[in-house]
């Protein structure tokens, strides 16, 4: 048997629905219908009406519920009805008095009786697909929905809303617009095949995004480095002769600016190479400077601050940012870098022997990453796995990492989210805004807790990758990735049990 269905999607919170019937399966319908159109002006009419029922018009007030046997009057003023009754000879008699006041049923379970069919829904923000099996298998129905609301990505929505905006912006007639919107389509569904080939073009999609952000903020940062320096601190440093007050600054705290210039200077080229790093380069020297924990994280925060904004404006301008996403993600990041921040604070300098070997074991479980990564074969584990992680979890947990131990949201959040498959331009973009806000709130917590007396190491840091930020693109990319990886890893490692080494002694 040929299918001859004709799909069509109705605006039923424009019309009348009623449903005959109260008991389980009559609920099972009623909650499909509220799913997907909350809105809809219902009568139920039954002999009995299950408390089920009940619960869900004191939730719902555009719900009518009329505890009786039903007439033909009901008929009147209805649009389209559903029979769930457990008997087939009443059905088949409440279908042919409904065709008498010209209104199309639903008769569960009885697909030869049908006028139209109820079919599982996927649902993705503003796109919507109906699965009808002919009234053969619901079951079968349910998993397609199950696979294709796995399988399409969260982001189709914002696409949507991209293509309509495309459409909007188009000139010329309707074919001319078909035309120009079937090649942006057609580029989208390729790039979204799932397999070796293409998911090594989608990373190199991701790296070229990456770097093109990444210039971006780097002409951001070299400007605004040449108009302090050059500008507002010279003014300063001839007006008030401050030479003298400068020198001794540079040389604070065993020379340790010059050591936060080149700190500075690595951790931008890495992060330049692997999109992620800063933090764990940046931690790594300075615990091994002996810079008190606190003061570490208050140090690289700060100095982040400024990156991570020329960072995020940068793939917001580029359209790689999926506000959703960063909406769930931040409040609770926000709440776990202030938690970072506050323990940090108040156990960083009285139990600095204990919290410095914990941080440098955790950079040095980030170093073997970085390590491990370079010898892992890229074709192997692409395969798309089910996301199961909460994103609000993730980035409390991320956060508090990120704040407590002065680096870790990049290899933790940024690189969960990319191996669930989720699409990695708007996850790096997301990630990027997020890192944002709560480096923010770290930095601002840090001063209220700690205070302002680190200066040179947040110059040091800060002058350090501004200068680096204009050639870091230009030098990462003569630089061969394996080999950076491996002498990033071995490093980080090596100062991180230096570090521990020390400690315990």
């Amino acid at each position: 048997m040929s299918n001859s269905l004709y799909p069509v999607f109705l605006k039923l919170e424009t019309l009348s629905l009623l449903i005959i019937g109260g008991g389980k399966i009559a609920l099972e319908k009623l909650e499909s219908v509220l799913g997907n159109s909350p809105e809809t002006s219902i009568r139920l009419v039954a002999k009995e009406i299950s408390s089920e029922v009940r619960a869900l018009q004191s939730q719902y007030s555009n719900i009518k519920l009329y505890e009786r046997a039903y007439h033909n009057d009901d008929f009147n003023d209805t649009d389209v009805a559903i029979i769930a009754v457990n008997d087939i000879d009443l059905a088949a008699q409440i279908r042919e008095n409904a065709h008498q006041k010209n209104v199309l049923v639903n008769i569960a379970d009885k697909p030869e009786l049908c006028d139209f069919y109820l079919g599982s829904i996927v649902k993705k923000g503003s796109l919507k697909i109906a699965i009808s099996t002919n009234g053969k298998s619901p079951t079968i129905a349910k998993r397609l929905r199950e696979t294709f609301t796995e399988t399409i990505p969260d982001e189709m929505d914002l696409v949507l809303d991209n293509m309509q905006s495309i459409r909007n912006q188009l000139k010329g007639d309707f074919n001319h617009k078909v035309t120009e919107l079937n090649k942006i389509t057609t580029q989208y569904l390729s790039d979204g095949k799932i397999s070796p080939a293409k998911n090594d073009l989608e990373i190199e999609k991701l790296i070229s995004i990456t770097k093109i952000a990444q210039r971006k903020a780097n002409i951001y940062l070299a400007i605004i480095g040449v108009m302090l320096l050059l500008g507002i601190f010279g003014l300063v440093v001839y007006q008030f002769d401050l030479s003298d007050d400068i020198q001794t600054f540079l040389n604070k705290d065993g020379h340790i600016f010059y050591w936060m210039l080149f700190a500075g200077f690595m951790a931008e080229i890495v992060a330049g190479s692997m999109g992620m790093g800063y933090g764990v380069i940046c931690t790594t020297i300075l615990l091994l400077l002996n810079v008190p924990p606190p003061v570490v994280s208050a140090s690289i925060h700060s100095a982040e601050s400024f990156t991570t904004a020329a960072g995020g404006f940068s793939h917001y301008k580029l359209g790689n940012v999926n506000k959703k996403m960063v909406w769930v993600l931040f409040p609770l990041a926000i709440v776990g870098s202030i938690i970072g921040a506050l323990t940090l604070s108040h156990y960083g300098e009285h139990y600095a022997h204990i919290v410095k070997p914990i941080i440098a074991c955790y950079t040095l479980y980030l170093g073997s990453n970085i390590l491990r990564n370079a010898f892992k074969d890229k074709n192997k584990g692409r395969v798309k796995t089910k996301r199961r992680t909460n994103l609000r979890v993730l980035g409390f947990v991320g956060g508090f990492i990120d704040s407590f131990a002065g680096g870790g949201w990049g290899p933790l959040v940024t690189g969960t989210l990319i191996k669930e498959g989720r699409i990695p331009r708007y996850v790096v973009g997301s990630s990027t805004v997020a890192k944002f806000l709560l480096t923010l709130t770290s930095a601002i917590t840090f001063i209220f807790t700690i205070g302002i007396h680190h200066w040179n190491i947040v110059l040091g840091l800060l002058l350090g990758g501004v200068f680096t930020a204009p050639f870091s693109a230009m030098l990462t990319s003569k630089l061969p990735t394996k080999k950076m990886f491996v002498v990033v890893g071995i490093v980080v490692i090596l100062m991180s049990l230096t570090t521990i080494f020390k400690s315990l002694l």
